[in-house]
């Protein structure tokens, strides 16, 4: 311990960075507002301590930026829920498979109102080359940001106002462009993604998120795998890849100065080496449009080498806490960016380190002496990060050290120099040299993902962990802390086995699972789309998830991370109702965000043997049938209600699979799917008074006839449609419809809807 607050007693700028941090945090707290500051000032006023005045002065400016960004992305009504005619500026691109996503800046409307902020547009079913800097003219009905109300939700409201982002939304008709000029920098990033056009789609993926900082082009079963071994900061231009650029730099220059020894005498070779690394290293930023998280990446690099260069005089550790100081007056959001305290991390820990080094001035030995450091501060950051990624990210990286081990000489000593050739061949204009020396590059990243895929395959090689224990991961970051202070103090053995300890109950609990005793349902908000879950004493029964083939997040990973956060790891059973995508889409997210899923259940109808084909070969699956009857459970009865064998109607929905569940408390739950009148017509006979039920095909006109309404009477009806859905979804006639019998009308646009059984009572929660 003594050693832990000598190191720190040493370090001035250590409490006054932290108080400036604390500051900014308090800023952006809700109950914090400016009537507050005045209060802090007059503390001020009396209590004058130094780390106070770095906290007021960060409360201060992070509520005048606060303010300011509040100004940025405001946006009145006039905007807003309407085609509307405007120009503006591309200011960054993205494209995938099922999209391309415009981010526009300098935007005007044909009347000559402007934006403050930026918005994204998405335009659809088109592939368009354009490039960030062109200015075009299109046609678009633009919406604020809204949050999901689920138990767990991406605070996308939060993530665009970050971004100055103050409304976005979808392109209608063609796209013109006004202006085809772009910057230099823009050109030279066009020649490095022609160079890298010809190679296979992994190598492509990858060596665009290490050269252009563009992620969206990684195929998803490799950008999971690397995100399961713990390997993600590889794809990230982050603190890592800045050192290794750096050093690089800084090999280059050492090797051909001393070349020659009237260079040696001329030149101070470590200081000239050094300015050599970080110059390669803004300008490998600056060509990947340097995004915040290698700006502040930089800036930590920046403060390393400072350090490093000044440590027989100064404190390592202040230049750290300066570059901290730095970046929070840059970009005061960062004091929430995870990037922002990995980077933190990984690079105070190679500045510890390397201040135990002993001085040398031989090329092999300082080369050795760097890359050991690399690959011992990436181990060191896995475990202080752990607590960390398992609060954000929700998953153990149960093989990390392994991944890492592996990975970080690989793409160190191979992947990233090869691609930084690449890179400088693909400018010079050197395009087939280039694209050869890619592919090379790309041999390293086949084998970094055969390794990635390898290790996936282990024994807990993709484990999620439940959300709903938030001091769980207190509890391991503080004991991680404990052994920290221990192996200062020389303490070796008792660090380890405290490690080791706390990992297996951090694992141990973490994998465990939520005791329900009562029966819930929970009827998720996932846009226009159906997804339920029904959970008993002893099985979780899913029906429906929705999203778009090939898309990351969508209704299959918000079901399975609401699931996560109630303290759920797994699924007994999925039902697709019927073969669309509003309802089955997005099956893949929600395996590969699970730790299982024991069973899925369909309809025996000809459309789902063609369109489930790969489910099939891949799962085990449950055919159902009308006239289907088994026991679920301890809780439950199952009967289906909907289709017949070989049932093949024109319309898919009336294919739908129709679930009548019945608790053992007496309580009677409709699962429709997307039947319609003629269905309802059919089942009529076989159906009584509901207790609940989902209303069929999300409230359209097509569905919920009169004469089935009358029957059901339900208790309860819950329409599954999206916010302001373009279909006005649930329609005014039926929602009548279920008025005129009684019915208590709920509607996932509102948000998640959370039903308790407790005997014959059910108890109804709504955001």
């Amino acid at each position: 311990m003594e050693t832990l607050f000598t190191l720190l007693k040493s370090t001035p700028l250590f409490l006054p960075s932290l108080a400036w941090v604390l500051g900014l945090s308090l800023a952006r707290l809700e109950f914090i507002s400016f009537s507050y500051i005045p209060i802090f000032l007059l503390i001020l006023l009396w209590w004058r301590k130094l780390w106070f005045v770095f906290m007021c002065a960060g409360l201060c400016f992070g509520a005048v930026n606060l303010a300011w960004q509040q100004y940025k992305t405001s946006i009145d009504d006039s905007w807003l829920e309407q085609k509307i005619h405007i120009q503006a500026t591309i200011d960054d691109v993205r494209q995938t498979k099922q999209y391309t996503r415009f981010r526009l800046k300098s935007v005007q409307r044909d009347d000559g109102q402007k934006l403050g902020g930026k918005i994204d547009v998405y335009v659809y079913r088109q592939q368009l080359q354009l490039l960030s800097g062109m200015q075009i003219a299109i046609t678009v009905k633009l919406h604020t940001p809204r949050n999901k109300n689920n138990p767990a939700y991406f605070d996308y409201e939060r993530y665009m106002f970050e971004q100055a982002v103050a409304a976005s939304g979808s392109v209608s008709g063609s796209v013109k462009v006004l202006n085809h000029q772009v910057s230099w920098l823009e050109q030279a990033r066009q020649h490095i993604r022609l160079s890298l056009s010809a190679l296979d789609k992994d190598t492509q993926g990858i060596l665009l998120a290490l050269l252009l900082a563009d992620r969206s082009q990684i195929p998803l079963d490799i950008d999971d795998a690397f995100a399961a071994s713990g390997a993600t900061h590889l794809l990230a231009i982050s603190g890592l890849h800045m050192g290794l650029v750096a050093g690089w730099g800084f090999l280059l220059a050492w090797w051909l100065i001393t070349r020659q020894e009237a260079w040696i005498v001329k030149f101070p070779v470590r200081s000239v080496a050094l300015v050599t690394g970080v110059v390669l290293a803004f300008s490998y930023a600056l060509l990947a449009g340097f995004p915040i998280p290698a700006q502040r990446a930089f800036l930590m690099l920046l403060a390393g080498v400072v350090a490093w260069s000044i440590r027989a005089t100064q404190v390592p550790l202040n230049s750290m806490f300066a570059a901290l100081l730095l970046i929070t007056l840059i970009d005061p959001f960062s004091v929430f960016s995870i990037s922002l305290w990995l980077s933190f991390t990984a690079t105070s820990a190679l500045i510890i380190w390397a201040g135990k080094q002993a001085a040398t001035k031989s090329m092999l030995a300082q080369a050795w002496l760097w890359f050991r450091g690399m690959f011992w501060v990436s181990i060191v950051a896995s475990l202080a990060t752990l607590p960390l990624i398992g609060y954000v990210f929700e998953r153990f990286p149960t093989w990390s050290l392994l991944a890492n081990a592996l990975l970080v000489p690989l793409y160190s000593l191979w992947v990233l120099p090869l691609a930084l050739v690449g890179e400088i061949l693909a400018l010079l204009g050197l395009s087939t040299w280039a694209s050869a020396v890619f592919a090379w590059s790309g041999i390293g990243i086949t084998w970094g993902n055969q390794a990635l895929l390898w290790i996936q395959s282990l024994p807990l090689g993709d484990v999620w962990l439940r959300a709903d224990l938030p001091w769980l991961f207190v509890f391991l970051g503080l004991s991680l802390l404990g052994s920290g202070v221990l192996w200062l103090n020389m303490k070796r053995w008792m660090a380890l086995w405290l490690v080791l300890l706390s990992l297996l109950g951090y694992v141990g609990l973490g994998l465990s699972e939520a005791n329900i005793e009562r029966s819930e349902l929970y009827v998720w908000d996932v846009g226009q789309g159906a997804s339920a879950l029904l959970h008993t004493s002893d099985k979780n029964l899913l029906v429906d998830v929705p999203g778009k083939h090939g898309s990351k997040f969508n209704g299959g990973s918000i079901a399975a991370q609401n699931m996560r956060h109630i303290g759920l790891l797994h699924v007994d059973a999925v039902v697709l109702s019927h073969a669309q995508s509003d309802h089955a889409g997005g099956l893949d997210r929600l395996l590969s965000n699970l730790n299982g899923v024991h069973e899925i259940w369909l309809a025996d109808v000809p459309e789902n043997h063609v369109y489930f084909k790969r489910v099939v070969q891949d799962y085990h699956v449950r055919w159902l049938k009308k006239g289907d009857v088994f026991r679920w459970g301890e809780d439950a009865r199952i009967r289906v209600l909907w289709p017949p064998l070989g049932y093949a109607p024109k319309n898919s929905n009336n294919a739908s699979l129709v679930l009548l569940l019945v608790l053992d408390s007496g309580q009677k739950i409709l699962f429709p799917g997307d039947m319609q009148a003629p269905v309802e017509r059919k089942i009529s006979e076989d159906l009584t008074v509901m207790d609940v039920m989902l209303m069929p095909h999300h409230g359209s006109n097509t569905s919920s006839i009169q004469a089935f309404v009358a029957v059901v009477r339900p208790k309860i009806v819950i329409a599954q449609t999206g916010y302001k859905n373009h279909y006005h979804f649930p329609k005014t006639e039926v929602v009548q419809r279920y008025q005129a019998v009684g019915s208590q009308i709920l509607n996932t646009a509102n948000g998640a809807v959370k039903l308790t059984f407790d005997g014959a009572k059910t108890y109804v929660e709504q955001p």
